[in-house]
């Protein structure tokens, strides 16, 4: 009953918001716009301003002010009604908009933000003050404020235009001004008056026009510049494709035919099977990136194509993904076969309700290129029609999504098997992927709810003044029914974009199978092909969590690389100078030849069970030494007792592995110090597990700042967001997708833990960050189109990432003595006895001044 209800809701609305637009506001039909008897007595100003207060737009506030003796014209008196009244929009109508020879399109007109509107009557003159404003942002369009138009044209200046309406056009103007907000005037023909900053018109002289230099910090709206920009994100995702299937290339090669006993171990075999996966999914990504993101821009295809390459593609996923695999291979699953009919059933079926309206559109009565035309307007059979093209495709993106990231996660055996006792009985697959596919359908139509919401909003805004249907030359539904085919047109490569995440997950999956099959077991962290896996993560999780414009953005297929050899020169100096690489190489003077290549003596130690005990009863013993010897020093305790503390510290520094001669602990590092360089897991990749686990808790927080920062800082910020077509949708998901690559980003500093410089774990966080910065600026030094504000902003993200590290070391250091929780009523108390007092202030101090580094940037720059 629950679906049919929700079924029949979404019918019921669809049905309210294909009315045509007086059924939705109530307006009336306009009337005649009488002429003003005397123009000589009205009293008119005109004020436009412009303000840069944000990196992605330029607000534009318009400010008209209209004295009008109520004698003088037969509509003055209606404009102190309501605004809800059909009379009082008619008039306001009258004084700001002109008759239209041609009708605008509504894809690139931008309506207004009305903000204030009043009329007052004072000694029988009418004061009306209309106040309103837009957010010119980078895309071509018309953007209304006002009687006041802003042609944004490709790769030219900003047009600003003043349009008198036909009843104003012989009421002398006293002043129009122009306010650039520090922007450029170009040109402004007839400015009776100029100075640095304004441009001001005064009577008599033609409507206002000026010429305003487009921000440096928008990118260009030119087809050459757009082509680059493609060209860059597109070798972006060709590169990350050609990055998996390198990594994923090993394991098929060393599981091969050639290495019979290898071959038939289980972790070999299941290896082997994912690497086939992941370079499958890098072909098909690759393949994708070109046709969607580049060949559709060089080629523009009709909708009607682009709906079909949509569908296809999404079907196309969903069976490669072949998500009615069982939980466990090669189990006896009786119920796999009814699964796979079921999940081909209904990917079929979805698949064809949208082939159905793309071959035969007339049966909705749509035109054959899915664009309904101004007139007729099409019927509530061709809006649902759309709306079910539009959710047939969401869908199967959206479970190829899902079904990709299960498959990647079960063949890479993350999250562990499924427990004994009925977890896996026949049956519960099925039931599982038909709970998956359900969520996903309410999903899909909630994405296409707001789609149809947010235009609601915009109809609403275009059409306060009731002139929407001449504006637009169109009505309510045939708009309506153009913004739901104009989705199918960028609506694949849409879907697209949020993929990032499945090569993420497909790069942890390929690390996890490569650390269960034992490869540098003896090393202190990932070598060879582990360290590729590592630091791919770590590139495509950096060059997502941060976001540069401009020219920049053209150097999307650079940064993998760059971070990539920044990661590897941190790597390279951590293990000869991290704490356990000192340590490491003072053990291979002592045993000389007997040590093998590639082998630490001191992974080889701790990762014995006796080894690993007596390591950390001795950095126990050290703490507590260590603090009482502070008492000494406080005189909170026997002086005498200072030299017997000294010498059982003394005692504790021979530390040395199996096989050692003397002591390998160089004088400035002690037990305890390698004790946490060690980390609280004994193989490093449960410490990259443990890491991933606390910088999501921790990454919670800065998602959500990052979010709001990026979608909803400000109220014009907000109304943009809200704008959109994929609004809500997009803020959603880059919540999520943030927390995925905090996660990453912690699975990176977990996994090299034990190679980062630093004695403690902010410092190895630290390491960290300063090769997230490295590329970061190399980039910005040699981009053109970048500004200070941009860079800030990409700034604030590092820092907050650093937050985040620095956080989860700090946890990660309490884990390392977690056998002692107990012990502690506070977390922060245990980190106080292991950093001691003042080693704590000044960690403390150090997280303190990231936060205000983050705020003061965002103050100084990103917001200045």
């Amino acid at each position: 009953m629950i679906p049919r209800k929700a079924a029949l809701a979404l019918a019921a609305f669809v049905w309210w918001t294909a009315q045509p637009a007086w059924a939705v506001t109530g307006t009336t039909e306009a009337t005649a716009c009488p002429a003003i008897r005397r123009p000589e007595k009205i009293d008119l100003r005109y004020k436009l301003t412009f303000n840069q207060h944000h990196t992605d737009f330029v607000e534009v506030r318009q400010l008209t002010s209209i004295d009008i003796p109520a004698a003088q014209w037969p509509l003055a008196n209606d404009l102190t009604l309501s605004e809800d009244s059909p009379k009082y929009r008619n008039a306001m109508r009258c004084l700001l908009h002109e008759k239209r020879n041609a009708p605008a399109k509504f894809g690139t007109w931008h309506p207004e933000w009305h903000d204030v509107s009043g009329a007052t009557e004072q000694q029988d003159v009418v004061a009306v003050q209309y106040e309103s404003r837009n957010l010119v942002g980078n895309t071509a369009g018309q953007f209304e404020a006002g009687p006041w138009t802003v042609d944004a044209e490709p790769d030219k200046d900003w047009k600003v235009a003043l349009h008198s309406p036909e009843v104003l056009r012989g009421v002398p103007r006293r002043t129009v001004e122009i306010d650039p907000g520090g922007l450029e005037i170009s040109n402004a023909p007839g400015a009776s008056s100029a100075n640095e900053t304004h441009r001001v018109w005064t009577p008599p002289g033609p409507d206002a026009e000026a010429s305003i230099m487009r921000p440096k910090h928008l990118i260009s709206l030119s087809r050459r510049d757009s082509l680059v920009a493609y060209l860059g994100i597109t070798s972006w995702w060709v590169f990350g494709s050609a990055l998996i299937a390198v990594s994923a290339w090993p394991f098929r090669r060393k599981n091969g035919d050639d290495d019979k006993a290898a071959a038939g171990r289980p972790e070999t075999a299941a290896a082997r099977t994912l690497a086939h996966t992941t370079v499958q999914w890098a072909g098909l990504s690759a393949a994708l990136a070109l046709t969607l993101s580049l060949l559709l821009q060089l080629y523009p295809a009709t909708i009607r194509w682009r709906a079909l390459i949509g569908i296809s593609s999404g079907l196309a996923l969903v069976l490669f993904a072949q998500p009615w695999l069982p939980v466990v291979e090669h189990s006896d699953d009786s119920g796999k076969q009814l699964t796979k009919r079921t999940v081909l059933a209904t990917a079929l079926t979805a698949a064809a309700i949208g082939l159905l309206v793309v071959v035969s559109p007339q049966l909705f009565g749509l035109p054959a290129q899915l664009m309904p035309a101004a007139s007729p307007s099409p019927s509530p059979l061709g809006i649902v029609g759309l709306a079910l093209l539009e959710a047939s495709m969401l869908w199967l993106w959206f479970t190829a999504m899902a079904a990709w990231a299960w498959r990647f996660a079960r063949e890479g055996k993350l999250g562990g098997s499924p427990a004994e006792g009925g977890r896996n009985e026949p049956g519960r697959h099925l039931r599982r992927v038909m709970v998956a596919g359900a969520a996903l359908a309410v999903i899909t139509a909630l994405v296409v709810l707001w789609h149809v919401l947010s235009f609601e909003a915009r109809w609403q805004r275009a059409n306060w003044l009731g002139e929407a249907d001449s504006l637009f030359g169109s009505d309510h539904m045939g708009i309506l029914g153009q913004q739901l085919a104009q989705f199918l047109f960028f609506g694949p490569l849409w879907t697209y974009t949020h993929t990032g995440v499945l090569t993420v997950i497909a790069l942890v999956a390929l690390l996890h199978l490569s650390s269960r099959d034992g490869s540098g077991a003896k090393s202190l962290g990932p070598m060879s092909w582990d360290l590729l896996l590592v630091t791919a993560i770590f590139a495509l999780v950096a060059s997502r969590v941060t976001k540069l414009a401009g020219t920049a953005g053209n150097l999307y297929g650079l940064w993998l690389p760059l971070n990539m050899l920044a990661l590897y020169a941190l790597v390279k100096a951590g293990r000869r100078w991290s704490t356990l690489g000192r340590v490491d190489r003072k053990a291979m003077n002592c045993l000389g030849a007997n040590t093998a290549r590639g082998e630490s003596r001191v992974t080889a130690e701790l990762s014995t069970r006796a080894g690993y005990q007596r390591l950390m009863s001795d950095a126990r013993r050290c703490r507590d030494l260590l603090h009482r010897l502070q008492l000494v020093d406080h005189d909170h305790a026997e002086s005498s007792t200072r030299r017997a503390l000294e010498d059982q510290l003394s005692e504790l520094h021979h530390w040395r592995p199996a096989g050692c001669s003397r002591d390998c602990l160089p004088d400035p590092v002690s037990v305890l110090d390698v004790a946490l360089s060690w980390g609280p897991r004994r193989r490093w990749w449960r410490n990259a597990l443990n890491a991933a686990r606390w910088a999501a808790v921790f990454g919670v927080l800065p998602s959500m700042v990052t979010v709001w920062f990026e979608y909803a800082s400000d109220p014009d910020q907000w109304a943009l967001t809200l704008d959109g077509a994929t609004g809500i949708p997009d803020v959603v998901w880059r919540f999520v997708s943030l927390e995925v690559f905090f996660a990453g980003a912690g699975l990176v500093m977990g996994a090299l833990w034990r190679v980062l410089p630093g004695g403690r774990g902010p410092l190895r966080a630290l390491s960290l960050f300063v090769a997230w910065l490295v590329p970061i600026g190399m980039v910005a030094a040699f981009s053109h189109g970048i500004d200070r504000r941009t860079v800030g902003l990409a700034l604030v993200n590092i820092v907050l990432m650093l937050m985040v590290l620095t956080l989860t070391s700090m946890w990660m250091d309490t884990d390392t003595f977690s056998r002692e929780r107990p012990y502690w009523t506070k977390r922060l108390s245990l980190l106080a006895s292991i950093y001691q007092v003042h080693g704590l202030s000044g960690q403390l101090a150090f997280l303190v001044m990231q936060a205000v580094a983050a705020v003061t940037i965002w103050r100084q720059i990103a917001t200045g």
